[in-house]
């Protein structure tokens, strides 16, 4: 069933369905390969124009480029998506800017690794299902670094974000035993998470914040 709802030609072949299984909003899924590491899918938009992000005129379209970042797992697999990026030309003399590329943060954050999808379902491996970031990146196939270098910026955000507080009633404390390493190499053994156990709010616990140590000195210094 061809996209008759977007301004691509017919000729493009792009299929309602696919679409809705690739679950991008303004983008297309083209081409599907099997590679050894996973599924390759290959996505584009079909945007006429867009305005220059420097002075707002109209630009002229310069080819694409594909770049390629890491999604949710789909059926078992790795996948990983190929995106052919729209590159744009600013023709206005008086405009700094000479030519970008179409973003869309909705997919993934300009000069992203991973899809905004992939780092909210890792997220939610964390905070859920008790994951490690070691799985996780053997399910995404990809490594370690690779994943934190994505995910913690995010929860660094989220940790300085106050809203987080908002209508927890009932605060709960479970101290944990990280490793049992050297904490000059691993960093500190023992942590204390802050759970948020009011009920109605959410259907399970929610971790609001993780902090070194294991001591009511710790409890009390984070309630200050």
């Amino acid at each position: 069933m061809l996209n008759h709802s977007c301004v691509c030609p017919a000729a493009l072949d792009r299929c309602d369905r696919c679409d809705l299984l690739l679950d991008f909003p303004g983008l297309h899924l083209v081409a599907v390969s099997k590679a050894r590491a996973g599924l390759v899918l290959e996505v584009e938009s079909c945007d006429p124009v867009t305005g220059c992000p420097g002075c707002g005129v109209i630009a002229t379209g310069h080819g694409r480029i594909v770049v390629e970042v890491l999604d949710a797992p789909w059926a078992g697999r790795p996948v990983r998506i190929r995106w052919r990026k729209r590159r744009w030309v600013c023709l206005e003399d008086v405009c700094e800017v000479a030519t970008f590329l179409e973003q869309d943060p909705e997919v993934c954050a300009p000069r992203g690794l991973l899809s905004t999808r992939a780092i909210r379902w890792a997220i939610g491996q964390l905070r859920r299902e008790g994951a490690t970031i070691q799985g996780l990146a053997r399910q995404l196939g990809t490594t370690w670094n690779t994943l934190w270098s994505q995910v913690q910026p995010v929860l660094a955000r989220a940790a300085e974000d106050p809203s987080r507080f908002e209508g927890v009633q009932v605060l709960g404390v479970d101290e944990h035993i990280w490793h049992h390493r050297d904490p000059r190499r691993r960093g500190p053994k023992a942590l204390t998470g802050m759970v948020d156990l009011t009920r109605g709010t959410h259907p399970t616990a929610r971790l609001l914040d993780l902090v070194p140590g294991r001591s009511g000195t710790v409890y009390r210094d984070w309630l200050d």
